[in-house]
């Protein structure tokens, strides 16, 4: 004899196989350690050879200086998990195209690292902020240069812990 399973049967069972995948990153998001961005390369070092950003071509405020704040973890195996646009300040479309960037990048253990302890942390990824160049006067670099601390301020995320 046949036994078909109701819609409510069906859908239970999926939302249990949903937990049962998520399960995994739950539960090394909660054993981690914190560490703060400028921290990460006491555990990680940057392995990739290049990094994709796929930016929009129209959308809001994608023209004005800002960040996004990414968080992820980096796994054991060096690879970025649970990639999330933390924060986007001022608010526009570009949270999409910061969480590509970072979900495209992969890391190597750094020499103190021999046990390869997973880390969660972030990055802010700035967008259309005021630049430095070469010949740029040094009482115009320390004005842009507090330009650029006033528009990543907002990204600086609370929790991270230094080493």
């Amino acid at each position: 004899m046949t036994r078909l399973h109701s819609p409510a049967r069906r859908a239970h069972g999926a939302l249990i196989g949903v937990a049962l995948a998520l399960l995994p990153a739950l539960v090394l998001a909660q054993s981690v350690q914190r560490v703060i961005p400028e921290n990460i390369d006491h555990y990680w070092v940057v392995d990739s050879s290049h990094v994709e950003v796929t930016l929009p071509y129209t959308g809001t405020n994608i023209n004005k200086p800002g960040c996004v704040a990414v968080s992820f973890l980096i796994g054991s195996n060096g690879k970025t998990l649970d990639v999330r646009a933390a924060r986007v300040a001022p608010p526009s479309d570009l949270g999409p195209s910061a969480v590509s960037m970072i979900e495209s990048m992969h890391y190597r253990p750094a020499a103190a690292n021999t046990a390869q302890q997973p880390i969660a942390s972030y990055l802010i990824v700035p967008f259309n902020l005021p630049r430095v160049h070469a010949n740029t006067p040094p009482a115009l670099r320390a004005r842009i240069a507090a330009q650029r601390k006033h528009y990543l301020e907002p990204c600086v995320l609370p929790g991270y812990a230094p080493r």
